[in-house]
């Protein structure tokens, strides 16, 4: 699951130094409390993931929904 994801080890990489490939984590739940979300990041703020309503897009990481939700960034060790 994305939770069990979000807890392997892996550096943390900040919005500001990510690189292609990093996961990017958010949590879009009404509570905020647990990562439900994932995302691999492309460039320039842009990241990939499955959306239930449109499948597999392309979203940017400061529009105000994923800029609200995110929760870190992470790169594989």
């Amino acid at each position: 699951s994305t939770s069990d994801l979000a807890k392997i080890k892996m550096h943390d990489v900040s919005k500001g130094n990510l690189q292609t490939g990093d996961l990017v984590f958010f949590s879009t739940s009404k509570s905020h409390s647990q990562i439900n979300h994932v995302g691999i990041y492309l460039k320039d703020g842009n990241f990939i993931h499955a959306s239930t309503s449109r499948g597999v897009i392309v979203s940017h990481l400061d529009e105000g929904y994923y800029d609200r939700t995110w929760k870190k960034g992470g790169r594989v060790k």
